[in-house]
């Protein structure tokens, strides 16, 4: 692991003439793996080539520009889903991870979720989105704008439904098998 850090310091002054300062600081790692528990339980593994600390007084959070892979457990620690995007967000303070660009997540019901951006609140433990969203299943696909579900993605719910396309045999797609780690850089 490599870590490089530096620092910044910006003047702010308001109409008053009032200063504060705001101090900052990044921090640099590859080949990072992060762990998310609730009450001592395993709930989320998060895997990035690259990932960048800003370490701000006013809005700490972490960036994985070149992308990320979760996988989701259940409380007795199984794998429930898996999500990969080109770029993500984690802001520590508010529980929540921002993904965009090929967003896809797979779940236990062979679900195959794409979309541009989801919202992970680990607060609620719910994904959304207000963009568009595809949804393949084993024998249809699901289209529509907007989508809340529970972070496992087993219980989804499309906001602004578009239409459903029922798959001929030779159409639909193979099952994709859960694997933990699947896609780790």
């Amino acid at each position: 692991m490599c870590l490089v850090a530096s620092c910044s310091e910006t003047v702010k002054t308001s109409n008053i003439k009032k200063k504060s300062k705001e101090f900052s600081a990044q921090e640099y790692a590859e080949k990072v793996t992060i762990e998310y528990t609730d009450s001592g339980l395993l709930r989320a593994r998060v895997f990035s080539p690259i990932l960048t600390a800003i370490k701000s007084n006013l809005h700490p959070y972490v960036l994985m520009k070149q992308g990320l892979k979760v996988d989701f457990y259940d409380k007795n620690g199984v794998l429930e889903s898996y999500l990969t995007a080109e770029y993500g967000a984690s802001y520590a303070e508010e529980k929540k991870v921002i993904v965009r660009r090929n967003v896809e997540i797979l779940n236990t019901k062979g679900e195959t979720l794409n979309t541009e951006e989801l919202i992970w609140d680990q607060n609620t433990g719910t994904i959304r989105t207000d963009k568009f969203v595809k949804i393949t299943g084993k024998d249809q696909i699901t289209t529509g704008t907007g989508l809340i579900s529970n972070q496992s993605f087993t219980d989804w719910e499309i906001i602004n439904f578009a239409g459903t396309i029922n798959l001929p045999n030779d159409q639909k797609p193979h099952p994709r098998p859960l694997i933990a780690g699947r896609g780790r850089y």
